[in-house]
């Protein structure tokens, strides 16, 4: 890995552990100074790691995703002025999550066989009525199922993945699970007014390292393709 990649990796764990330990000892402020450069110094390590040898595509649809998520982490800081910004945030994630899809099903390929498209079916028995038992709006309903349908069928390229073989398969499951994990947290507080111990501090610690795990395995893929 090029010496940049490394040192670029270095700062956005350096931003990361600032962000959490901050909202583990209850301080806000740090945080919420921090949230929008934290997908940008991600989308930097994995330019670093890229470029010049490495544009195209793929690697402009990462970008994208990565854009899209800093979109989202920005509206999510104004949750406080209305609902809006919660909606306006879940569909740029969303957005983002089609982007990484995008990649990830690049490198899957075509699929091959029933069993192969078992893992894509299966999410759909799982986030409906997931979704349902949050008791909302129709249209927020949906706009939960889709999201989390999202993070499943990443994983889902994952298992794809693991199927045939490929070793970064486990970091791909791993990264969309970790995904979906955060986002429940998040859906807890919103929706439901559930709280715990630490909220804000898991809510951000597993997002950052779902991300980590998925943007590394996309730029680790696109490094082994060319």
């Amino acid at each position: 890995m090029k010496k940049s990649a490394r040192i670029a990796g270095l700062v956005y764990f350096a931003i990361v552990l600032t962000d959490v330990i901050s909202l583990a000892v209850g301080n806000e402020a740090i945080p919420a100074f921090l949230k929008p450069f934290l997908m940008p110094s991600l989308a930097v390590a994995a330019l670093c790691a890229l470029l010049p040898k490495h544009w195209g595509k793929l690697t402009l649809l990462m970008i994208i995703g990565l854009l899209f998520h800093t979109s989202g982490d920005v509206l999510l800081l104004m949750t406080d002025r209305g609902f809006i910004f919660f909606a306006l945030g879940l569909a740029s994630f969303l957005i983002g999550h089609m982007f990484y899809l995008a990649v990830l099903c690049h490198g899957m390929g075509k699929l091959k066989g029933w069993k192969e498209i078992i893992p894509f079916i299966v999410p759909i028995f799982m986030v409906v009525p997931a979704a349902l038992a949050f008791k909302v709006s129709a249209g927020l309903t949906t706009a939960l199922a889709a999201y989390g349908y999202s993070l499943l069928a990443v994983s889902a390229t994952g298992v794809i993945w693991a199927m045939r073989g490929r070793k970064l398969s486990w970091r791909i499951i791993v990264g969309g699970v970790v995904f979906l994990y955060s986002d429940i947290f998040v859906a807890l507080n919103s929706l439901l007014d559930v709280d715990f111990f630490c909220r804000h501090a898991m809510v951000m610690f597993t997002y950052l390292v779902a991300e980590w795990f998925l943007v590394s395995t996309m730029t680790r893929w696109i490094l082994k393709e060319k």
